[in-house]
């Protein structure tokens, strides 16, 4: 791994090893970033193979945590893969329910888990913010 220099103002850049509140385990099993998704997933996004990541794969698909833009992009790309693993794959975006949506979010949490309590607790709180969201966006 290559060294980071601090960011204005004493900050560290995000990455895996200077990210606040981590239990441990391996890093590419934890979700970083502003929109928390696992380093395996980002490279999965970015067309790497998670298992036989060389050091500048990883160092671009850690660098990804670095820019809110990509980060929005990468979940994207997980969540449209996610969909489209799902029975919902074809349904537009204008015929999504909230069932449908909440699924997802379970999908996006729990991955093989999203059937356990904690992914459905979170497919459950998915659309709590959404209207806020919408409301941001217009």
């Amino acid at each position: 791994m290559r060294e980071q220099a601090d960011a204005p103002g004493g900050l560290s850049p995000i990455s895996p090893e200077n990210l606040p509140g981590r239990l441990g385990g391996s890093p590419d099993a934890t979700s970083f970033g502003p929109i928390a998704i696992q380093i395996r997933r980002r490279a999965e996004v970015l067309g790497y193979d998670p298992d036989s990541l060389t050091d500048h794969q990883r160092a671009i698909v850690e660098e990804s945590l670095q820019d809110p833009g990509q980060d929005i992009c990468i979940a994207s790309g997980y969540l449209a893969q996610l969909k489209a693993e799902s029975d919902f794959a074809d349904v537009p975006a204008e015929e999504m329910t909230p069932a449908r949506y909440q699924e997802l979010a379970a999908r996006y949490n729990g991955g093989p888990y999203r059937e356990g309590d904690q992914a459905q607790a979170y497919g459950r709180g998915f659309g709590h913010p959404l209207e806020n969201a919408r409301d941001a966006l217009r």
